[in-house]
């Protein structure tokens, strides 16, 4: 389970929506977290089950998929707020030797996973 995991409320916020989870009567920290997002042309598709540290995020145009990415043993999941920039970010123990995952909507939609300034 990550040490790090942002609240309900902020989750709600950086996707401006409510998610889809698995099991309605679990709390989101131990459930299976779907929330989906659209920017300009691209959806965005993210699946989280926090007690597990794992992230799912697809990039979808016109139906089709752009890109997946799939995270598993993150140590931290955090959304950041920088000006007018969002990003949901997950970072991993040292011993795994993995670099950060970023996930950003605004001001665009934008994916990073490696040694990489936060945000674009």
């Amino acid at each position: 389970m990550p040490s790090e995991f942002p609240p309900d409320h902020e989750l709600i916020a950086f996707f401006e929506s409510e998610p889809t989870v698995l099991d309605p009567d679990v709390p989101w920290i131990y459930n299976t977290l779907s929330f989906t997002t659209v920017r300009s042309e691209i959806e965005v598709r993210c699946r989280i089950s926090p007690s597990y540290g794992t992230l799912t995020t697809q990039l979808m145009m016109s139906g089709r998929e752009l890109a997946m990415f799939e995270v598993q043993d993150a140590e931290t999941i955090r959304v950041i707020v920088s000006g007018h920039q969002e990003a949901l970010v997950a970072t991993f123990a040292e011993g795994l030797f993995l670099n950060s995952f970023t996930l950003q909507l605004k001001p665009q939609v934008w994916v990073g996973w490696g040694n990489l300034p936060l945000y674009r």
